[in-house]
Formats: structure tokens, sequence, C-alpha cells
């Protein structure tokens, strides 16, 4: 019996062992992907101030002290810059790390590119919706009717 519980308590080691070097590697990984803090970009044609594949609007969304905050520069233009703040506090363990992304695809069937925030919490993600409004976005609210 002695053998057995040496081997389950090694077993035991191993397996915490383990799961604090895939949490620091996966801290590591964010670190280097999205910097400190957070921060994500891409370029997207939204259909915002004239924006086209040759000028599109670049996006630049950020986990700015648990709160996630999106800059859009229109057409690709700094001085046309709006910003977006996710209705959602980020909150649990290693929500001042969490990365921020963001998805464009119509979610409200009227043919406009609406803006997913995604929240990359450890336990679960969170998404923030804004709809198109055709010069801009707005969150959503309980009378959009949205399909994810």
């Amino acid at each position: 019996m002695l053998p057995l519980g040496v081997g389950m308590l090694a077993m035991l080691a191993i397996w915490i062992v383990g799961s604090l070097g895939l949490a620091w590697f996966h801290q590591l990984s964010d670190d280097y992907t999205y910097g400190n803090p957070r921060t994500y970009q891409t370029d997207y044609v939204v259909g915002h101030g004239n924006d086209a594949t040759t000028h599109a609007s670049h996006f630049v969304a950020i986990n700015l002290n648990r709160q996630a905050v999106v800059f859009e520069m229109v057409a690709g233009d700094p001085a046309k810059s709006v910003s977006y703040v996710a209705p959602i506090y980020i909150a649990g363990d290693g929500g001042d790390k969490a990365p921020v992304t963001l998805e464009f695809r119509d979610v409200t069937g009227d043919k406009k590119v609406d803006m997913i925030i995604h929240i990359h919490l450890p336990s679960q993600e969170q998404l923030s919706v804004f709809i198109n409004d055709g010069s801009k976005f707005r969150p959503s609210t309980n009378k959009d009717k949205i399909d994810l």
C-alpha cells in the first residue's frame, strides 16, 4: 500500500506542476501576442466614411484596466477616430490580462457589417455586440434581433 500511496502523491505533484506550467506558458504566449496592456489591431471595410479595400478602417482593441475599449480610425484616417467602450467590466481572475479581439460580420441581417468584441477570459469568453448604423457603431439593445 505504501508504494501505491507514494505513486498517487507523485502523480498529484506532477498534475499540479503541469497545470502551473501550462498556465505560465499561456500567460507568456498572450504577453508575446497581445503585449501589456492587451492590444489587438486589424483593418476592415465596414462602410464608414467611404472606406474601401485601399483605405479600410483601422481598429485597435485594448483591455485598459479591465475595460474593453475599441478605437476606429475611419477609412484609415487618425483624424477621424471614434472610440467605443464595451458595457462589460472584465471581472474575475486574470481580467486585467484578458485579450480583447474583434470580429466583423452581419448579425442583424441588414447587410451592414457589425462589430463583435470578444473578451477571452481563462474560464469563459464574453461577447459585446455593436450594431453598424451606416456611419458608426452603437451598442446593441434588447430590441435588436441578433443572430450569432
